[in-house]
């Protein structure tokens, strides 16, 4: 037995109802669309492009965020462990690093060798270093990775004294270097390599100061004055470093600006760029500085030292001065991309994007494009501009060589479509994908989504065909296997097509036990008898629940899914042995599923069973108290709405206005008790009807214009438009003020495109009407015929007509006809009638009889 018709009917215009639909084995609340990983692709990314930039704290904050998922696969986990690590480091938190290497579960690849060397390195344990290179190949690397491996080539030489193996392997970390941004970190890090000298003695310190006297005003001075200052800081001794340093600055001559300029680096790093000395020295390079290399490195420190909402903001407002200075700064390309950064990094979006679209637009050619494509596509992807996110995917996979992170961007490319609704253009794209997938995306995934994409593109065919091939594909685990089945099914029970669906099941179930888990063929021998049902055939579907019934005991499954699977199949056969009117065997088999089951959801559902086949027979009231028993003994149970919604529908259908009052104030209960439920917006809706019923017009009209202020986004919004033009309408018989804003609902309503075309239809009858009732004939037989001519017509969109918009049609057609007739254009009138037999519309009785009167007049005339 199924649902109420009534409820059906309210089914087709409420997409949201899902609460209607029978507890079954098949899905778990996930199961309609797998696990999409664009989420974490973006993520990774803009921690990425954080790092890049010189936020590498930002950075470390995102990669934690994202281990802090249970759920990722082992390869991921490990890669971001690694990024972390990378993160740390250049933060300068050594020890954050060591330990977060420490944590590392993954295979001890090349690419954790070089962090293991470049931590060895930073504390000058060069065995260790010579040993992570050893057992690392620089082919294994990926190539952002390579130009860090050459430079960890370059410390080890220097730590040996072999400058001239120092300075190649230098050489050939900056050519290897992925971007400006990466040659940046390099020449930095060469710069703070110098600042971690071996622990000097008193004399060799003496001998440096000396040197650095003697040479004072010279070349070899400056650099000599570096040397020592390095060696104080090295001994502890930061302030008298510092105090050297400034010094000097405060004397150098104007034309020493480059060596001014080493000599604040230096200052910035042996005070630290979060310090207040650090900062004004570093700021000063990047105001004044002679090099665009070194202002790129105190740009770097400077971003890098931002560890609060007050550094950020200071050096917004000094990158605001520099971007729109007088004149162009050496490296504005670098400038706006840290103050997009900056500007995402606190969710200033429309800062982010405007600076990022600024680097684009002003140097299309730049190398800092990736970065600045990232940055837009974090904050589309942030702003759920899921079509911007597929079009700026698909630039920065352009820019891209062929590996892991060009492929995982087709992967986001192909989950932007779907997210915008673009379900054939999603489709395609991963398809593509699957053609390069990602070791970090499983196929499966990109298998089950590829499928529910043309689902959703309503290629039902093209879609099991893709199925059927992807099932050659070992790489297609049962999980998204049976998701996938499962959700084309679904949807073509809901087309109509339940014997295909049904078709597909039995072929399914006919390959056999080889490669069918127990579970899944247990859930599709379920299905199997479901579809049965909803194609009528109850016979069937109940010797199928027998047979599902006895295999259960011996199935290797969990006593989880037993359970569920038992309590929905005998669920399933007393509907069916009810719609086979055998009232006394299903009213047992529903005892027995709740004593056997009284935890299933199953048992629960039972009650909404027995009510609908009460309510067929008429009994409206034993229906009722079914409900509302049920509800008040499981009021969490997630069915408690739906028995309320129902319940109140058997109220309403006893008709006393006192019956009306009670139907009312059980919607009133599931407002107020389940307020975040699907079937809220339906309920309002229907307590707007049920006082227009009670003639409070003025209530049911604050009702609608409530869902219309607070729902404004509902699918099913124009429902309550279309229901206060109705009230507006009823209270216009004395105010001109509420029939013309009911006319003008039900006209924008007619003409407005993306509305269901069934209520376009009623919407133009209705505004026809209501001219006609204001004496306005001539306009009212305009606008019936526009709405026969547009709807019924027009083949697209007669098409799309349903059984309530043909209703409709045929409405506005008699009463097109009836108006014809009474302003003697008779001719008109007759065809009117005709188009409605021509269409096989309802009302063709009406319609005959009124044509053979015309005929009768017609043999009357001499």
């Amino acid at each position: 037995m199924k649902l109420p018709v009534r409820l059906l009917l309210f089914c087709a215009l409420g997409r949201a109802l899902v609460a209607a639909e029978t507890p079954s084995p098949l899905v778990s609340p996930s199961a309609a669309s797998a696990s999409q990983p664009s989420g974490r692709l973006v993520e990774e990314e803009r921690a990425r492009s954080a790092l890049q930039s010189g936020f590498p704290a930002t950075a470390a904050t995102d990669f934690r965020e994202l281990l802090g998922d249970e759920t990722l696969p082992p390869e991921i986990r490990s890669r971001l462990q690694l990024e972390l690590v990378s993160a740390l480091l250049d933060q300068g938190d050594v020890r954050g690093a060591e330990s977060a290497l420490q944590a590392y579960e993954g295979p001890h690849t090349a690419s954790y060798q070089l962090r293991a060397g470049l931590i060895a390195a930073y504390n000058r344990h060069w065995p260790q270093v010579k040993s992570a290179l050893g057992a690392s190949r620089l082919d294994d690397l990926s190539p952002g990775e390579k130009g860090w491996w050459y430079f960890l080539q370059a410390q080890l030489a220097d730590s040996e004294n072999d400058v001239d193996r120092r300075n190649r392997n230098y050489d050939e970390a900056n050519k290897a270097a992925v971007s400006q941004l990466q040659r940046t970190r390099f020449q930095l890090g060469q710069e703070l390599a110098r600042l971690r000298v071996e622990t000097p003695t008193e004399a060799q310190l003496a001998t440096y100061r000396s040197n650095m006297e003697r040479l004072q005003g010279t070349q070899p001075g400056y650099f000599a004055l570096r040397f020592y200052a390095a060696a104080l800081s090295a001994l502890g001794r930061k302030p008298e470093a510092l105090g050297v340093l400034q010094r000097q600055l405060a004397v150098m001559p104007a034309a020493e600006r480059e060596s001014a300029d080493q000599i604040r680096l230096l200052i910035g790093m042996i005070a630290g760029e979060s310090s207040a000395d650090g900062r004004k020295a570093l700021r000063e390079i990047l105001l004044k500085g002679l090099r665009p290399d070194t202002q790129r490195i105190a740009l770097y420190l400077l971003a890098r030292g931002t560890a609060t909402p007050a550094d950020r903001d200071q050096l917004r407002r000094d990158l605001d001065e520099l971007i729109h200075g007088p004149t162009l700064h050496p490296i504005i390309e670098d400038l706006l991309l840290v103050h997009a950064q900056l500007a995402l990094t606190d969710k200033q979006y429309n800062q982010a994007e405007e600076d990022a679209q600024r680097l684009l637009e002003r140097f299309p050619g730049s190398s800092l494009k990736p970065a600045a494509l990232g940055v837009r596509l974090a904050v589309a992807w942030e702003l759920n501009r899921y079509r911007a996110a597929a079009g700026l995917g698909a630039q920065l996979r352009e820019l891209l060589p062929p590996g892991r992170e060009r492929a995982e961007l087709g992967v986001l490319l192909a989950e932007s479509f779907f997210r915008s609704g673009d379900y054939e253009d999603a489709a395609d794209a991963y398809a593509a994908a699957l053609h390069e997938t990602p070791r970090t995306v499983p196929a499966g995934i990109l298998i089950f989504q590829r499928v529910l994409s043309a689902i959703r593109a309503g290629k039902l065919d093209e879609a099991a065909h893709e199925l059927d091939e992807a099932t050659k594909n070992p790489e297609l685990d049962p999980v998204n296997r049976w998701q996938s089945e499962w959700n084309l099914v679904r949807e073509m029970q809901v087309q109509g097509r339940a014997q295909a669906a049904l078709d597909r099941v039995e072929g399914l179930l006919r390959q056999g036990t080889q490669g069918v888990s127990p579970e899944l063929r247990i859930r599709l021998q379920w299905l199997r008898a479901k579809l049965s049902f909803d194609n009528g055939a109850e016979e069937a579907a109940t010797r199928q629940v027998d047979e599902l019934l006895a295999t259960l005991p011996a199935a290797k499954i969990d006593a989880a899914l037993r359970g569920e699977v038992a309590s929905t199949a005998l669920l399933l056969k007393a509907q069916a042995l009810l719609a086979l009117g055998r009232d006394a065997d299903g009213a047992t088999l529903l005892d027995r599923l709740r004593a056997e089951y009284p935890k299933e959801k199953a048992a629960v559902y039972s009650y909404i069973v027995q009510a609908a086949r009460e309510t067929q027979r008429g009994d409206l009231a034993r229906a009722q108290k079914t409900l509302t028993d049920m509800a008040d003994n499981n009021r969490r149970s997630e069915f408690a709405p739906l028995a309320l919604y129902e319940a109140a529908f058997n109220a309403e259908s006893r008709g006393q206005d006192d019956h009306l009052r009670e139907a009312y104030r059980l919607l009133d209960r599931l407002v107020k008790d389940y307020p975040n439920d699907d079937l809220v917006f339906y309920a309002q809706l229907k307590q707007g009807d049920l006082l227009r019923k009670l003639n409070d017009f003025g209530s049911a009209r604050q009702f609608y214009e409530n869902l219309i202020n607070n729902y404004g986004q509902h699918p099913d919004v124009l429902l309550a438009q279309i229901a206060l033009a109705d009230t507006l309408f009823a209270q216009g018989t004395n105010s001109v003020v509420n029939f013309e804003s009911a006319a003008a609902i039900y006209e924008r309503l007619r003409d407005l495109p993306a509305a269901p075309v069934d209520l376009r239809v009623e919407a133009g009858f209705k505004w026809g009407y209501a001219l006609a009732k204001r004496n306005q004939a001539d306009k009212a037989a305009t606008v019936y015929w526009s709405v026969a001519h547009d709807f019924l017509l027009d083949p697209a969109l007669a098409a799309k007509l349903g059984a309530k918009g043909r209703w409709w049609i045929s409405r506005t057609l008699l009463e097109l006809g009836q108006l014809l007739e009474d302003g003697n254009r008779l001719d008109e009138a007759q065809r009117a009638y005709q188009l409605i037999i021509d269409n096989k519309l309802g009302g063709t009785a009406q319609a005959t009889l009124k044509l053979a009167r015309f005929r009768q007049l017609e043999t009357r005339k001499p």
